[in-house]
Order: C-alpha cells, then sequence, then structure tokens
C-alpha cells in the first residue's frame, strides 16, 4: 500500500454552458484525536480547498458517520481521514464496518503505531491510503487527489470539463483503468452501463469510471469508482463487492455501480427540489 458561483439549485443546468465549478467541493471527514495534529490536517486540507468536517475522537467520528452507514447510504463524504488509535472505535474498526458494505466511502488511514500487520489489515479491508506519522501532508493530500481524481493531468473531476468532442445524446464519460490493462469491449460496457443517467444528462457536468485492477494479489479483486459531476454536487460511489474476482465479475458489477451513482443523484435531486 502506497504511504505515501454561487449556482441557484433550482437551475436547470444546461450542458455546454458550465463555465462555474461546481458549488460544493469534495467533502472529507477528518477523525483525529491528536488536536493540534487534527487543526494542522484541517488547515491543510481547507487550503487546499477540501471541504472539511472534523472530528475529536472515535465516538464523534460515528455520530457522523452513524445514520449514512447505517442506512447503507454513506453518501454525506466523499472520503475520509481517520487515526487508527483513537476514544471510543478505532480507525481499522470504521473501515471494518465500511467493508462489509458493498458500496462505501474511500478511507485513508494514517498512525503513530504503524506496522508490518497493521498495513496487512488496512489492505485487506479496503482502505484507500495508509501513512506512517509524521508523514509529509503534501503526500497525504497527493494521494487524496489520486483516489478522488486519480489522474490531475487528465483534468479534475471537481471542475467543469470541455465537452466539445462528446455528442449531445451522450452522458461524456471519461473511462480510466488503475493497476490493469483494458481488456476487450471494458470501455464499451462503462457507457453502455452510463446511459442509465441520460435522463439527467442536462445536469451533469461530467462523468469518470476509474476500473482498479486486483492489488498484487493481495485482495485479488477489482473496484469500481463512479464520480458524477452536477453543478452544485460531486458523487462519489465505489464498490466494495468481494465477488469482483474476474472479469466477468466486473463486467456484471459496472450496471450496477452506476444504478447505485443514479439513485444517490435522484435522492440529491428530490431533497434539492423540496
Amino acid at each position: 500500500m502506497s504511504k505515501a458561483t454561487q449556482i441557484s439549485p433550482d437551475a436547470v443546468h444546461k450542458r455546454g454552458a458550465h463555465e462555474q465549478a461546481p458549488t460544493r467541493m469534495p467533502r472529507i471527514l477528518v477523525a483525529e484525536d491528536d488536536a493540534e495534529m487534527r487543526r494542522l490536517l484541517v488547515w491543510h486540507l481547507r487550503n487546499a480547498s477540501f471541504d472539511t468536517i472534523e472530528c475529536a475522537d472515535g465516538y464523534q467520528l460515528l455520530d457522523y458517520m452513524g445514520r449514512p452507514v447505517l442506512s447503507g447510504d454513506p453518501d454525506d463524504f466523499d472520503l475520509i481521514v481517520s487515526d487508527i488509535r483513537m476514544p471510543g472505535v478505532t480507525g481499522l474498526e470504521v473501515l471494518e464496518g465500511i467493508h462489509e458494505a458493498e458500496w462505501f466511502v474511500p478511507m485513508i488511514l494514517i498512525t503513530a503505531f504503524g506496522n508490518e500487520e497493521v498495513h496487512r489489515q488496512a489492505e485487506e479491508l479496503g482502505a484507500a491510503g495508509m501513512f506512517d506519522k509524521p508523514f509529509d501532508i503534501n503526500d497525504l493530500i497527493a494521494r487524496i487527489r489520486q483516489v478522488l481524481v486519480l489522474d490531475p493531468s487528465r483534468g479534475d473531476n471537481w471542475a467543469p470539463q470541455p465537452i466539445e468532442a462528446k455528442t449531445a445524446t451522450r452522458v461524456p464519460v471519461d473511462v480510466v483503468f488503475d493497476n490493469m490493462q483494458a481488456f476487450d469491449n471494458i470501455e464499451d460496457r462503462v457507457r453502455e452501463a452510463a446511459s442509465i443517467l441520460e435522463s439527467l444528462q442536462d445536469q451533469i457536468l461530467y462523468c469518470r469510471t476509474v476500473i482498479t485492477g486486483p492489488n498484487d494479489g493481495l485482495t485479488g479483486r477489482y473496484h469500481v469508482q463512479i464520480m458524477v459531476t452536477l453543478s452544485d454536487r460531486v458523487f462519489v460511489v465505489r464498490s466494495n463487492l468481494k465477488s469482483i474476482t474476474s472479469e466477468t465479475d466486473l463486467y456484471d458489477a459496472i450496471p450496477v455501480a452506476f444504478q447505485v451513482t443514479l439513485g444517490k443523484i435522484r435522492k440529491h435531486l428530490t431533497g434539492r427540489r423540496g
């Protein structure tokens, strides 16, 4: 594992006229019981333009996460950064709980007590990153951007993307492969599955699908992550399906990922109209 504007919510945002960035930037939940470390993390993340919520221990972490996680809809945060050892509940215990869900929020762990066993547990539970203190906060921010965007050189998913080359009848989808080579028809499968979002194409600015290959044989499975940008919100959906261990499983999982994404977007739009 690597260690290292305001838009009216009622306005219908037409593609081709989205010069503004989304009003909601990535939302990160930071859990750290060391007050000085927590302030440092939050300051740097906010300075990097992340919308950041902080909590001081495992109890507060559960308070922030509890309802959406227990309801199977943990979309209030796009990513979690958590210390491992905290009063109430450890970061690994939270990660283990998220790990049981089929779709989960990416989680990065930090610790002053890192060892090979802790790193092994974190990786087996699907941690998006593991940092041993002391670490360079710029490395953490780079990893967060990698998890949420994957490759900044391809453009920032949190800002509007040029769509001149996109057809007017299809959702603009960028497909990226991580730790794997694309195999036959996989991009076609993604674009076919993305058609479920076409009823919302006037509101979708950009969509990125990241497909990650098995991680050095340790977990032996693929991950699917979808990020959809609206004018006022970015949605991150990441698979945690233990069954995605073959190309056939991956083909089957991609449409499910888009169905989950569609459900989250519709829920948001319903609440926005209300």
